[in-house]
């Protein structure tokens, strides 16, 4: 894959799990560079001017999402993340919530206090990251309207509530780290597109899914407009048609 958008590599060390965004344990992180550019192509899809809602339905511990939430905060209205798994949706709240100020300066207060006790130079390093994470919500031109993570199976019968999703970008499970725990383990990934095109802005959207190179990526009710290669995974990026 040739970067497009983030054609500069930079230092995204801040983002670096347990340093301020909490890592959960058997939940991969996905790298940050690929995020933004995931997301900023997104983007150029739809309109985007008065702000977006994006949903994650396979959020695990909500690394993605929080990282595109600091990002990408300028273009955001709502963030919604879902999973079926409860231990890693504590850890994804914990992260949504640092896309907050107060969230985010309670987390530098627990660093600061394990700071004050050990001294460690990691500790201190974690202090300077939050304070440009914080950087980056008063910097952005309005504060996100609605943060929610919810425990549900998109691959049950019925969509999650949320309505006039823009981006759906996931990470679909795979490997050994992650895999289906759903009702629908024989085809996860039909479901999921059912549900999710339910919910979809279908004159503003775009859905953006992470795979290994060896799923197939395809559904009736959208059309793929773009698909792209970079190390293990495919990025395949689909249109929701209308009927």
């Amino acid at each position: 894959m040739k970067f497009e958008f983030e054609t500069i590599k930079k230092d995204y060390s801040d983002f670096s799990s347990d340093r301020v965004l909490i890592n959960a344990p058997r939940t991969p992180a996905f790298p940050v560079r690929v995020a933004s550019e995931i997301m900023a192509r997104c983007l150029s899809f739809i309109d985007s001017s008065d702000g977006i809602s994006i949903y994650d339905p396979c959020c695990g511990g909500g690394h993605l999402l929080t990282v595109i939430g600091f990002l990408h905060s300028a273009n955001l209205n709502n963030v919604y993340g879902t999973d079926i798994d409860d231990r890693a949706l504590d850890y994804a709240k914990r992260n949504l919530n640092l896309l907050t100020m107060d969230g985010l300066l309670q987390r530098k207060k627990s660093i600061q206090c394990n700071y004050d006790k050990y001294g460690k130079e990691s500790q201190l390093e974690a202090l300077c990251s939050a304070d440009r994470l914080a950087s980056m919500i008063i910097d952005s031109d309005k504060s996100l309207k609605d943060i929610q993570c919810l425990k549900w199976d998109i691959t049950s019968s019925k969509p999650p509530f949320f309505r006039d999703i823009n981006i759906v970008i996931t990470d679909l499970p795979y490997g050994n780290m992650a895999h289906w725990e759903g009702i629908m383990k024989n085809n996860p990934t039909e479901q999921m597109f059912n549900n999710i095109y339910q919910i979809l802005d279908l004159n503003n959207s775009v859905v953006a899914i992470v795979s290994n190179k060896n799923q197939r990526i395809k559904h009736e009710c959208f059309k793929q407009v773009k698909r792209l290669k970079h190390g293990k995974r495919q990025f395949t990026f689909l249109r929701p048609l209308r009927f």
